[in-house]
């Protein structure tokens, strides 16, 4: 498998993209959970509450998705852009560190 520039910047696009996602997920179950919370906590319900602690669990799930998602942009990046102060020449990327993207790459959506 081949790593292109255009390849990278794709699966770049689809990391960051999941990895938003996932983010936007975790704040909307973390703002449920804690309204549930703050509802249930004076109630003393404590179903509701075992809820609440159910979506954040989820959340934390989703949190640690996106981050893995952007450990995966990171090295792509890393990999695919010249370090600073060396121009990006004609010569073109090496393919140096890409095997270590493979199991990042096959691992996540």
């Amino acid at each position: 498998m081949a790593l292109t520039p255009d390849s990278i910047a794709g699966t770049v696009r689809r990391k960051a993209r999941s990895a938003h996602d996932n983010v936007k997920a975790a704040e909307e179950d973390l703002v449920a959970a804690n309204a549930a919370l703050k509802a249930a906590l004076p109630r003393r319900d404590v179903d509701a509450i075992a809820q609440a602690a159910e979506r954040t669990v989820v959340a934390e799930e989703e949190v640690r998705q996106a981050a893995h998602d952007l450990d995966v942009v990171n090295e792509l990046l890393v990999d695919a852009l010249p370090p600073a102060g060396v121009s990006g020449g004609s010569g073109g990327a090496s393919g140096e560190g890409a095997r270590s993207l493979l199991p990042w790459l096959r691992g996540g959506s």
